[in-house]
């Protein structure tokens, strides 16, 4: 272990105070005795369950683990380190609120103390770029709407909240094998630091404190331009349905890179090896081992090798996602793939029910002009409902977030209203708080006659949105083209149809990249899209 790193995970004048006098001065430079990152100083743990801890000592060595909270309780359990060092276990359940301090020690080292810990609801943020989006970013593409409001919000936000709001943001990291540790540290949310926390988080984590009253902390692993095969572990991607193919792609990609490269590697990681000979040093220093610069940021695994691994089995509340338009090439695939991570997950965090909400991919490039525009957006949301047919999970809408700009900008800078959204479904499913909480959804259809009827969930109130009528609804007959339908709400079902077609055969709702959307329910929320020709090709 490094002296930094000793002084990140250690009380830092306990250590200065210890090698200053000569005391200890060896496990300053050579401790065994060390904690995971996300036990850091202002760490937030999960309330209510028990409180996954672990770390690494010598081999045999006994650990004490004890948590003391301020009004004086004090929970204390010994944990045996396996012969490559790591031991690992859980505390008893805390309440939400309570504050204190985590000790570790063995009884030659130690001890490690982990300051102003505090107990609460801690979510995982996971994905591509809306998800890693910065409340910092703000403005800084002249394609997006600038609006220094939204800052400003959040700093007065994290001044209201007094430290009941937390963040951890993972630093990036690929890697070609699982690493056990990520880089990072929790930060207690003020109006100097939020700008650093991811946006959607943020304000899914502000929406929930507002109506829970308990400390929300945020664990952010996300980086822009991902596809999902990078954040699913190796074992279980190859064990899925759609994982041979997947990896067979990149593995032809990597067989196309230059010899010059693969010459590079080699002889870096033929001189990590001579640094790192044995295979303990070589665990203990998996962060450094090159990897092989094939120019493809999507290669299976490793992001989830650098960014989720070292974060497991952290105990957690549930899981944010929001990823999908870097699976455009084979949306065929997502619904399969999105599965297998869900499960691994939840497999690797210990946690078989593990909350798994995700966001439904958002608008953007040019309005829909066409009744059907055949496009890979439209395939993903539609893949992405695989996520639903496991249990204990949901989604949240966003078609309705993109910026009215007729171009490629994929970013909507305001993730006030999508935050509020995923909490709603987080209260109603998890603590009990009653209200509309999800999208107008399709359940089915009849033809009657030259009309077809359509039934949805969670369409209490379903109204018309915005002042245009209903449209962004196609029709079609058995060998027709698609037209544009005609329509009326009536109560919780809409009716369809053309004057022109006497036999309708597949009707669709906001089949486009930027689609037309004209219906929401009671709560606002607009109508997920959907086909009733789902598997068709286009």
């Amino acid at each position: 272990m490094t002296f930094n790193h000793l002084l990140r995970s250690v009380s830092l004048r306990t250590a200065i105070a210890h090698c200053a006098l000569g005391v200890f001065s060896a496990h300053c430079a050579n401790a065994a005795l060390r904690l995971p990152a996300v036990f850091s100083d202002h760490a937030m743990i999960q309330a209510g369950k028990p409180v996954a801890v672990w770390g690494w000592a010598a081999p045999g060595d006994e650990v004490a683990v004890s948590f003391a909270a301020k009004d004086g309780k004090a929970e204390s359990i010994t944990f045996k380190a396996a012969g490559d060092g790591r031991w690992s276990g859980q505390l008893p359940p805390v309440q939400a609120g309570t504050a204190g301090e985590l000790t570790v020690r063995t009884k030659t080292e130690g001890p490690i103390r982990v300051t102003d810990v505090l107990a609460g609801e801690v979510w995982l943020c996971s994905g591509q770029s809306n998800m890693s989006y910065l409340l910092t970013s703000v403005g800084r593409n002249p394609n997006e709407s600038t609006s220094p409001e939204i800052l400003s919000a959040a700093q007065n936000d994290a001044t209201a909240a007094n430290g009941a709001l937390r963040y951890f943001a993972v630093s990036a990291k690929r890697a070609d094998s699982p690493l056990d540790d990520v880089t990072g540290r929790w930060i207690v949310a003020a109006p100097d630091t939020v700008g650093a926390c991811f946006s959607l988080s943020w304000n899914f984590a502000v929406a929930l404190h507002h109506k829970l009253h308990v400390p929300v902390g945020v664990i952010n692993t996300a980086i822009g331009g991902t596809a999902i095969e990078p954040w699913t572990p190796r074992p279980e991607l190859e064990a899925s349905p759609a994982g041979p193919a997947t990896i067979a792609r990149y593995k032809a990609k990597l067989d196309s890179v230059g010899a010059e490269i693969k010459a590079k590697c080699e002889t870096d990681m033929a001189a990590w090896t001579a640094r790192f000979p044995t295979p303990e040093l070589q665990r203990q220093n998996l962060v450094s081992k090159p990897v092989l610069a094939d120019g493809n940021s999507n290669m299976p695994s490793r992001l989830y090798n650098g960014m989720v691994h070292g974060l497991e089995p952290y105990s957690l509340k549930g899981v944010l996602w929001f990823q999908g338009d870097g699976n455009f090439g084979n949306p065929q695939e997502y619904g399969e793939l999105v599965k297998t991570l869900i499960r691994a997950w939840r497999a690797h965090f210990h946690d078989d029910t593990l909350p798994f909400y995700y966001v439904e991919m958002q608008n953007y490039r040019k309005p829909q002009e066409a009744p059907v525009e055949p496009n890979p957006m439209s395939l993903i949301r539609e893949a992405q409902q695989g996520a639903l047919e496991l249990p204990h999970t949901d989604v949240a809408a966003s078609l309705d977030q993109g910026i009215d700009k007729p171009n490629y900008e994929a970013h909507f800078p305001d993730k006030k209203q999508l935050g509020g959204r995923l909490a709603g479904l987080a209260l109603n499913n998890l603590y009990g708080q009653p209200g509309l909480v999800h999208s107008p959804a399709f359940r089915s259809h009849a033809v009657e006659g030259n009309k077809v009827r359509i039934k949805f969930d969670h369409a209490d109130g379903l109204r018309l949105r915005g002042k245009d009528g209903l449209r962004g609804f196609a029709i079609k007959s058995a060998d027709g083209d698609w037209q544009w339908a005609q329509g009326r709400i009536e109560g919780q079902e809409i009716v369809l149809w053309n004057d022109q077609i006497a036999a309708p055969a597949a009707v669709r709702y906001a089949w486009a990249f930027n689609p037309l959307l004209s219906v929401e329910n009671a709560a606002g929320l607009p109508l997920r899209p959907f086909r009733t020709d789902k598997g068709s090709e286009k």
